[in-house]
């Protein structure tokens, strides 16, 4: 291959890492689980979604928590694609997409498969109050 073909490519290559991406991973470097320094209180009432089964809700931005209905309880994840770092998108059927490279997930953070080969978002520990209000998330 000639070097202006192999400088188009690089810079092709290049373009391709972080396309939707917002955190600052560099390559080879691999997300870690969320670190959740104070106890989230979260008020059920605020995300109605949570009340049926299957229901999704972006709870905290930083860091970026959801926490899912399921038919057990509800269940808590960190939307930080575990390949790269990216926020993963939540759709209006309740499912997650990374916008980066593909990878899809159930409502419940686990993963389904997609373009990208990875593992099942990380899990946060959700704890519901005695009267079922509010749940209080950690990690």
């Amino acid at each position: 291959m000639s070097q202006a073909t192999l400088a188009a490519v690089a810079a092709v290559l290049a373009g391709c890492g972080s396309a939707g991406s917002d955190t600052a991973l560099g390559p080879g470097v691999l997300p870690k689980p969320p670190v959740i320094s104070t106890p989230m209180i979260v008020t059920l009432a605020n995300f109605p979604a949570l009340a049926t089964v299957g229901g999704v809700a972006r709870v905290s931005s930083q860091p970026a928590i959801a926490l899912a209905r399921t038919a057990s309880g509800l269940v808590g994840y960190s939307l930080e694609c575990t390949h790269a770092g990216t926020t993963v998108e939540l759709r209006s059927d309740f499912t997650l997409r990374c916008p980066n490279h593909g990878a899809e997930f159930a409502f419940d953070g686990t993963w389904t498969g997609g373009q990208q080969q990875t593992s099942s978002l990380f899990s946060v520990t959700v704890t519901p109050d005695a009267s079922g209000e509010t749940v209080t998330v950690t990690t």
